[in-house]
């Protein structure tokens, strides 16, 4: 199990290519940014030409969490098993991190955000109410591989990554032979 720890870590990182946020009005696309975007204040602003905006400011949060994982990455490849209680900690700081540095793109926080700047009194709540903040792949794949690296690092730290192995296994092995099972049964009766 240890040597697959790199998977889910590396799956996290790469994860912050891919698509994060969407906000949208109506049902229209306003902004979209990957997690790298999110983290370094680059989003594509869309409209009637889509473009990339430096506006945006960086969320060190988020650079946190990039350097959390990258140094989990660095510590797997460098420490060997001596590094679990590291990489798992390095993985539940990650998480916490990125849930700490997209809090600011919730609906609650945007609302808040209109309302401190004084807004609130130029924009009608019906039009504030139709903004939609949509999570998308890249951060679901990033925290889901968080949790696996997290998860796997707790078990090799607690001593039970072979009974863990040992079931994964069986329950391979088990689907395997009911899947056989079952292709015999649809098989015709030879004659």
């Amino acid at each position: 199990m240890w040597k697959w720890i790199r998977v889910p870590k590396g799956i996290a990182l790469l994860a912050f290519l891919l698509p994060w946020m969407t906000v949208s009005c109506s049902g229209q696309k306003l902004v979209e940014a990957s997690g790298f975007g999110l983290a370094f204040g680059r989003v594509t602003a869309m409209g009637q030409a889509s473009q990339a905006s430096d506006g945006a400011s960086v969320n060190i949060w988020l650079i946190l969490a990039l350097l959390a994982i990258a140094g989990g990455l660095v510590l797997l490849f460098l420490k060997g098993r001596e590094a679990a209680k590291l990489v798992l900690g390095t993985s539940v700081a990650a998480i916490a991190l990125i849930f700490a540095g997209t809090w600011r793109y919730s609906k609650d926080a945007i609302l808040a955000e209109a309302a401190k700047d004084g807004q609130n009194s130029r924009m009608d709540e019906a039009a504030l109410a139709m903004i939609q903040v949509h999570w998308e792949i890249g951060y679901w794949l990033a925290l889901l591989s968080l949790i696996a690296a997290a998860v796997m690092a707790w078990l090799v730290m607690s001593g039970k990554e072979a009974e863990a192995e040992a079931k994964m296994r069986s329950l391979a092995t088990g689907s395997a032979i009911d899947a056989s099972k079952d292709k015999k049964d649809d098989e015709p009766p030879k004659s």
